[in-house]
């Protein structure tokens, strides 16, 4: 009997079966779909070649990027465009990606679920294949118009997605989210 039990943990071990399945422990639903960077477009300071978003680092300094470029949980450097692709990883998974390490720690049970909660509200309507921009705490489709929200830093009118606009006209991004005075004029009351 210990022979075949041997035998059969090897082979599990050796098939690359995780713990999960070994333990009969209920395996965990992966993600389904999820942004990936889609490409260097605009600005892309990153240089991985596949990585999804990591949850946006916005700051109190919108303009600089932090309110409207995706961060690379791989390098933790920015880019522009994500496009929404099948993912196999589970929503820990991504969480751990981005969090492990990321303020010299690892992180919480709470910080990880306070990670997958945002990020699942974050990407609930995006569509396979379509390509995306994040605006001051949301995300919206390349080819979105009239955009009108309330977002982490300030209120937005936008008749196109700036950043999507600035690929045939540098100046429609300059004159938005990458002007100071763009989102001084619109910030939120701080009560």
């Amino acid at each position: 009997m210990k022979t075949f039990v041997v035998i059969i943990l090897g082979f599990i071990a050796f098939a690359g079966c995780t713990e999960e399945v070994a333990t009969n422990k209920p395996m965990k639903p992966t993600v389904g779909v999820f942004l990936a960077k889609a490409n260097d477009n605009l600005i892309s300071h990153c240089n991985c070649q596949e990585t999804f978003i990591g949850a946006p680092a916005q700051m109190q300094c919108p303009w600089c990027g932090c309110g409207w470029l995706f961060v690379c949980p791989k390098c933790r450097k920015a880019f522009t465009f994500a496009r929404a692709e099948m993912c196999d990883l589970t929503w820990q998974q991504l969480a751990h990606r981005d969090l492990d390490g990321k303020y010299g720690k690892q992180p919480s049970q709470d910080e990880i679920d306070e990670w997958i909660g945002f990020m699942k509200m974050l990407t609930k309507d995006i569509q396979l294949g379509n390509d995306y921009a994040y605006i001051d705490g949301w995300i919206f489709p390349t080819s979105e118009t009239q955009l009108q929200f309330e977002g982490m830093h300030a209120r937005h009118e936008l008749d196109v997605v700036p950043q999507a606009a600035a690929l045939s006209d540098r100046q429609s991004l300059e004159q938005t989210l990458g002007n100071r005075r763009y989102w001084d004029e619109r910030k939120l009351d701080q009560e």
